[in-house]
């Protein structure tokens, strides 16, 4: 029995409890005050909802259907349907539906249908619509956009991210965008960083000034340095390009399990002989040497970078057409500069060693005509005061190791 009249205790609690909170919201048509708790509805001021709201400093209410306007500060218990600004700061307890401005900080539960507008950042803990502040912003899922100047950090995003430092994400359907760095697991849409782009799946394009880290890869990626991923369908553009498989890599060091890597040592017309690496996957590839001349002295340091394509391939013979741009120099002054076109038949002696020779047609350059005794044959050439420039006819060959 005793059981019984505790149930029934309770229960009556609950339900005038309820009835009371319920009716406790009244409406009002406007709201006047200088700071909680002094306005027109004193200490009430909680359980009223009010069209219009105006306090000097701070405010107090149990929801806003219009325009609530504070010198400083606004707190509402329930939800804001229309705008809430403040010089300071502004916090809602329940939805906001409209626009939320404060010269500091924004607060809210859920903000789908609104903007959020802060001098300093913007929190909110639900989902959110457009969120901009010169520093941060929080939400759990935005439909819309985030823009700070420092920091954006979501659960989820179907829009855009942008900051001037990070943006972080679980998941990103549209853009992500940082001078700095982007980190999110999944992407279907754009990464775009100054410096780094980090994220596991990716189903569409990453760019980096400086790197671009994924696991897999459905589009693009593009850095200024490096590109790393396990699995890429479709390209990676980069000077270093780093990959378990890849459908295309294009870089001058291209480093795929499955891929091609070939050691060798080539001469051409002029007597500059480089030692080269050549990377990348079943089509195009990357090319990185050093080198020298093997007769002028003036021209002791060599570099050469380029790209090649394989137009065809059996199981002893190769052909590859390259692009490749030499430079050799004493640090002094003294310096030749050579872009080629060059077609590389290749005999394969085994499955390691190729023996490749092929003709070329090149433009070079040079301070200096002297030092050159070995020039091909020429098509067309000039000299402009000491300098001295050419198109001609040569030829490139040489020996590669298959890694």
């Amino acid at each position: 029995m005793k059981a019984l009249q505790l149930k029934i205790s309770l229960f009556t609690f609950l339900f005038f409890t309820f009835i009371s909170i319920s009716y406790a919201q009244e409406k009002s048509p406007a709201h006047l005050g200088l700071f909680y708790p002094i306005s027109t509805h004193g200490t009430e001021a909680v359980h009223f909802t009010n069209n219009f709201s105006l306090h000097l400093l701070t405010g107090l209410s149990g929801g806003e259907n219009g325009a609530a306007i504070y010198g400083l500060a606004g707190m509402v218990k329930g939800d804001v349907r229309g705008a809430q600004i403040s010089g300071l700061w502004n916090n809602v307890s329940g939805n906001v539906t409209g626009i939320q401005v404060a010269g500091i900080l924004n607060q809210s539960s859920d903000a789908n249908k609104s903007a959020q507008i802060g001098g300093i950042s913007n929190i909110n803990l639900g989902n959110s619509a457009l969120q901009v502040a010169g520093i941060f912003n929080t939400a759990k899922a935005v439909e819309g956009a985030q823009i700070a100047g420092i920091a954006d950090i979501a659960d989820t995003i179907d829009g855009i991210q942008v900051s001037g430092i990070a943006s972080m994400s679980k998941s990103v359907k549209g853009a992500q965008i940082a001078g700095i760095a982007n980190i999110s697991p999944e992407i279907d849409g754009a990464q775009i960083a100054g410096i780094s782009n980090l994220a596991r799946e990716v189903k569409g394009v990453q760019i980096a000034g400086i790197s671009n880290i994924a696991e897999n890869v459905e589009g693009t990626q593009i850095a200024g340095l490096v590109n790393r991923a396990k699995t890429v369908k479709g390209m990676q553009i980069g000077l270093i390009n780093i990959a378990d498989s890849s459908d295309v890599t294009i870089g001058l060091i291209n480093i795929v399990k499955i891929g091609d890597q070939r050691l060798g040592v080539s001469i051409d017309e002029n007597l500059n002989s480089f030692l080269t690496f050549r990377s990348g996957g079943k089509y195009v590839y990357g090319i990185f040497g050093v080198g020298t001349n093997l007769e002028v002295k003036e021209l002791k340091y060599g570099f050469q970078a380029g790209l090649g394509l394989n137009l065809a391939e059996s199981n002893h013979f190769r052909l590859d057409v390259e692009a490749v741009s030499k430079y050799l120099t004493d640090f002094d002054g003294n310096n030749f500069s050579k872009f080629s076109f060059q077609l590389l038949p290749t005999l394969k002696i085994t499955q390691s060693i190729h023996l490749f020779a092929g003709p070329s047609i090149s433009y070079m350059y040079s301070r200096d005509l002297n030092i050159l005794d070995h020039t091909g044959l020429t098509i067309w050439d000039e000299t402009h005061r000491e300098n001295y420039q050419a198109v001609l006819l040569g030829f490139t060959g040489g020996v590669n190791v298959r890694l």
